[in-house]
């Protein structure tokens, strides 16, 4: 495999701005993943798999790259399947906050499947504007355990840039009970840019993780496979005059190479994803009415891990319109009406599994109602039932809290 990186960064600067959950998971750090490179993803993603997603936006902005609380998701995408998205962040700062104790847990899924961290650290300052972190997703069995190095530096401008250095698995080899190994051990690489503006609605963060060249070789599975990854998300959120503007852009570049016991040559994968989001909020009425752009493209080819067992071609394009507004119907109750409207072109293959394509309408009504728990923190519960607009049937429902902390 080559280095992909430049391709990515091409795609990130041509753009001007996905679905709002895929751009949060990218601010974080997306390190390599050995269940993401030897299972992978656990069921095929139906026509509107991605339109649910959409669906499940909050109305708060996300919050600060660094800021505490919860905020969290989980939602019906299919009669069998839920999906969850979970981050609960707090550094508990000590000694005039110089140090302080860092605690992130997070749950959540992308293209691979779903995944689970316990982030637990401490963080050192250096000086006035720099600091260092140590941080370990940990679990019993010490194989598997990350190690995260961090620094970050704060600039006059309030503005600062964070670096990490991720050791996915850093003991494995000379922990395992099992006969798999890393042939070339896996590291990943986390920048992030952040920039606060004048006002609390300006806001920019600019991320990008990159997992070098690896190769593990599972016994287990009667599986090696070679791994490199790009994923990377750019947010602008701004205030002009009463209108409330966001813009959103998420990729994903990943090439595999899996060689499989029963077949006979390796099989080259590949992942392509782009989403693009732009969003207008008109502050100056009662029920500040607000549209969005949305656009999702997923191209994937060979093989999608032991879960499914598949050699697939899957190619989405899906461009999407909203419209909601806000209705107050309490004085810690709002209802806000949204509307999803789209025309995917969908070609999914599968070796074993049924072809699955579209081409056409799709859509979704949602009826949010927000329930303000805490008008100091501003803490938000939202229960949101939905229908489907392109047949007659219930669209499930989600639950989403909101919760700075």
């Amino acid at each position: 495999m080559r280095s992909t990186l430049k391709t990515v960064l091409g795609i990130v600067i041509l753009l001007p701005a996905t679905s709002a959950a895929v751009t949060d998971l990218n601010h974080l750090p997306q390190p390599w993943r050995q269940q993401a490179v030897v299972s992978g993803a656990e069921e095929v993603a139906n026509v509107e798999r991605y339109l649910h997603e959409l669906t499940f936006e909050h109305s708060e902005p996300t919050p600060s790259a660094n800021g505490n609380g919860i905020r969290g998701t989980g939602g019906s995408v299919g009669s069998r399947r839920l999906y969850l998205d979970f981050r609960f962040r707090q550094d508990f700062g000590f000694n005039e906050d110089r140090q302080g104790f860092l605690l992130d847990i997070q749950r959540s899924e992308d293209f691979d499947g779903s995944f689970d961290r316990q982030l637990v650290g401490f963080r050192h300052q250096l000086t006035d504007a720099t600091e260092v972190w140590l941080q370990g997703d940990v679990f019993a069995d010490k194989s598997r355990s990350d190690v995260y190095l961090s620094g970050r530096h704060t600039f006059d401008d309030e503005s600062w840039l964070h670096g990490s250095w991720i050791l996915p698995d850093l003991y494995f080899n000379a922990k395992t009970r099992s006969d798999d190994a890393f042939v070339d051990p896996a590291q990943s690489f986390f920048v992030q840019w952040h920039r606060p503006g004048e006002q609390p609605q300006n806001v920019t963060t600019a991320s990008i993780t990159y997992s070098p060249p690896s190769t593990f070789d599972s016994r287990e599975e009667s599986l090696v496979v070679e791994n490199e990854t790009v994923r990377g998300a750019l947010t602008h959120q701004r205030r002009s005059g009463y209108w409330n503007l966001r813009m959103t852009l998420s990729a994903e570049h990943t090439r595999r190479d899996y060689d499989l016991d029963e077949l006979a040559g390796s099989i080259a994968t590949s992942r392509d994803h782009v989403g693009i989001e732009a969003e207008a909020i008109y502050e100056n009425h009662r029920l500040r009415p607000g549209v969005g752009l949305h656009y999702f493209y997923l191209s994937e080819q060979g093989y999608t891990g032991r879960n499914l067992d598949e050699i697939a071609d899957v190619r989405r394009s899906e461009p999407t319109l909203s419209g909601h507004f806000s209705l107050p119907l309490a004085p810690a109750v709002t209802l806000r009406p949204e509307i999803y409207l789209s025309v995917p072109d969908i070609e999914q293959s599968y070796s074993k599994s049924d072809d699955e394509d579209h081409h056409g309408f799709t859509g979704k009504f949602s009826l949010p109602f927000e329930i303000l728990l805490s008008r100091k923190e501003n803490a938000i519960l939202t229960l949101a039932p939905t229908f489907y607009l392109h047949k007659a049937a219930f669209g499930g429902g989600n639950l989403q809290l909101h919760w700075p902390m």
